[in-house]
């Protein structure tokens, strides 16, 4: 049985390389992984009819809002890399989803367009998403859903800031 004494001592401090690997399923890394994958698995089973990827729907949506943009410009608002926005719409091309065209004025900038077929898929896409925002409410609560969203927008501006590699390719 253990003294009083020992019961209430504080544990020593152990030094950083000697500190027990942490339970990296409890943290804030592996918990927001985790919930992109759940939302992004169920996002791509919502949309499997249309036979395109989840990244690509979220390019679609960009020129669905303004149309025509460049490479350049997705690659911002999306914030990810114009490589990995350059494969995605490799693949939108291929699909006849989208057309790349130069600009006369100035023949190195090339800009993004819809084709109509790209534009067919805009209302299932559109019911897919409004289908899983209602999901995802229905299940953990629209004050909770805006909290975590809020919290995870400053979250993410602070952190794309601190790690600023993790936004490139």
């Amino acid at each position: 049985m253990a003294s009083a004494q020992s019961k209430g001592r504080a544990k020593k401090a152990v030094p950083a390389d000697e500190a027990p690997f942490p339970q990296f399923k409890e943290s804030l890394a592996y918990q927001a992984q985790l919930l992109a994958r759940i939302t992004q698995n169920d996002y791509m089973a919502r949309i499997a009819g249309t036979g395109i990827a989840p990244a690509q729907a979220y390019v679609l949506g960009e020129l669905w809002f303004d149309e025509p943009l460049s490479q350049v410009e997705l690659a911002r608002r999306l914030d990810i890399g114009k490589a990995t926005v350059g494969q995605t719409l490799t693949r939108l091309e291929k699909a006849g989803l989208i057309e790349r065209r130069r600009i006369a004025s100035d023949r190195r900038l090339i800009m993004v367009h819809l084709t109509d077929k790209g534009r067919t898929l805009r209302e299932p896409l559109r019911v897919a998403a409004i289908d899983q925002n209602d999901a995802l409410q229905d299940r953990i609560g629209a004050d909770r859903m805006e909290q975590l969203n809020a919290t995870l927008k400053t979250v993410n501006a602070l952190l794309a800031n601190a790690f600023p590699r993790a936004m490139t390719d």
